[in-house]
């Protein structure tokens, strides 16, 4: 995928240097996506100290998740899934019918160093911020 500079970033070269974290999101400039992310800015030191990296996941073309990280000032990547590529594959697309219909479905994936899916989040719509808290445990458990 391309992330919010367009520079190509590949998951599986990123989770052999740690663990990887995925947050799967609905829209840039969102309520709930504004303050999830905000909040993660404010954390983010204590998950580099627990040697994971975060990327931030939506349908969002690059141009629109630059400007998104650049106004909120977002210390790691975003990266585009433009067509919902990965999205549909892990089963992180807002169902038919649902307000956000086609978008990318608030959601958390944690990898390990070996390409494990170590924690896995997916709520009933994007309406759930994340357990911050919960998400901290299970990174700091793979440090």
């Amino acid at each position: 995928m391309k992330d919010d500079m367009g520079r190509e970033v590949r998951l599986s070269d990123q989770w052999k240097e740690g663990t990887v974290l995925l947050l799967f999101f609905s829209s840039a400039f969102g309520f709930i996506c504004n303050l999830e992310f905000l909040t993660f800015k404010a954390m983010h030191k204590v998950f580099i100290d627990a040697n994971c990296r975060i990327f931030g996941i939506s349908n969002n073309s690059t141009r629109s998740l630059g400007a998104y990280s650049e106004n909120l000032g977002i210390p790691f990547p975003l990266l585009s899934d433009e067509g919902t590529r990965l999205s549909r594959l892990l089963g992180t697309v807002e169902k038919p019918g649902s307000a956000w219909e086609g978008f990318t479905l608030r959601s958390e994936f944690i990898i390990d160093r070996n390409g494990i899916v170590r924690y896995v989040h997916i709520p009933p719509d994007s309406n759930y911020e994340p357990d911050y808290d919960t998400i901290l445990t299970e990174v700091r458990k793979l440090a």
